[in-house]
Parts: C-alpha cells; sequence; structure tokens
C-alpha cells in the first residue's frame, strides 16, 4: 500500500481496525453477538408462522408482498421498528466482531489483506440497504412499491453470498491457524537427536 493511499477511508479504518484488534475486544463482541442471536431476536420472534424477509435467501416483489401482508398490522410496526434498531445495531456489531477476528488473523498492510478485512463491512452494507427496503414496504403498505420490492431482494441475496464468503473465510482462516499452533507445538515437543 502506497503512502499516497492512506488517507482514503477503506484504509484509515484497516488502521483503525489494527489498533483495535486484540482477542479481549474480540471476547467482548462475540458476547455481544450471542446476546443478539440467543435472547434478543428469540424474544422477538413471535409465532414464527410467516419467516421475516431478511431470514429469506430471495423473494420476488409478489412473494414480499404476500408476506409482508400476512404480517398483519401489529408484526409489520414491530417489524419496522425492530430494523431500525435492533437490525443496525447487530449488523454494526457482527460485521466488526468478523473484521476484528480477520485482522487477528491475517497480518500485513497490503492492498488484498485491507480488502479481506473489509468483507464483513459489505455485508453491513447490503444489511443496511436490505433494512431500509424493509422499512419503506412495511410503512408504505397496502401501497405496493415492486421496485423496492426488488432491490431490496437482491441486496437480501448479496448480504447472504457475502456473510457466507466471510463465515468460511474467518472459519478457513482460523482452522489454518489451529492447524498451525498444533504443529508448532508437536515440534517443539518432540525430541531431538
Amino acid at each position: 500500500m502506497h503512502d499516497s493511499e492512506l488517507g482514503k477511508p477503506q484504509y484509515v479504518l484497516c488502521q483503525w481496525l489494527s489498533r483495535i484488534s486484540q482477542p479481549a475486544v474480540l471476547m467482548v463482541l462475540i458476547a455481544l453477538y450471542l446476546v443478539f442471536v440467543l435472547v434478543l431476536f428469540p424474544a422477538l420472534a413471535g409465532d414464527g408462522e410467516v419467516a421475516p424477509l431478511d431470514l429469506m435467501f430471495s423473494y420476488s416483489a409478489e412473494e414480499a408482498y404476500q408476506q409482508i401482508e400476512a404480517y398483519g398490522p401489529t408484526v409489520r410496526h414491530n417489524y419496522a421498528i425492530s430494523a431500525l434498531t435492533l437490525d443496525v445495531a447487530y449488523p454494526l456489531t457482527y460485521s466488526l466482531m468478523f473484521s476484528v477476528w480477520l485482522t487477528l488473523l491475517i497480518k500485513g498492510k497490503s492492498k488484498l489483506v485491507c480488502t479481506i478485512r473489509m468483507l464483513p463491512f459489505v455485508v453491513l452494507l447490503m444489511d443496511l440497504l436490505e433494512n431500509s427496503g424493509i422499512v419503506i414496504m412495511l410503512l408504505n403498505f397496502p401501497t405496493r412499491l415492486d421496485s423496492v420490492a426488488t432491490a431490496t431482494s437482491v441486496a437480501t441475496s448479496l448480504k447472504w453470498v457475502f456473510a457466507g464468503v466471510v463465515i468460511l473465510l474467518t472459519l478457513g482462516l482460523s482452522l489454518y491457524r489451529l492447524l498451525q499452533l498444533i504443529s508448532q507445538r508437536h515440534r517443539q515437543r518432540k525430541p531431538r537427536i
């Protein structure tokens, strides 16, 4: 990375991630993530008969509006509030968690290293775009905004694709690091002749 690039926002964020990325920070972020997944979202899940749009991989405008209609007024209202509160804090938490995790796993300052560390923020962006589209559809219901539904579905699909890449990359690099540590310990314990 050239010095002239260091002032660009993505590199400033990479530098910041390098400064804050400590195992203790990762543990706090994992704990926050687990609070969302195991406590907050289950408490808001309701009867679970109709799946939230953001948990689907993709959907047509017709499917989106069938779901939204099936929610009923109370669930639509609660979903909109959740999408503007919890579902903003949650993607910030998991994106930061995965970025810190990747920063701890991957050392260096190259463009490629920075790009890999930034991938969780692509998921964040797609999740926030998805939430915005869902809220627009919920608040305008029963008026149909098919182009918003289609764009929201694209954001949803891209979120899941990038989330899968980030999760596989993080788990793969974690396994690789673990195998390296096991190999190093094994070599240290081996008697030398």
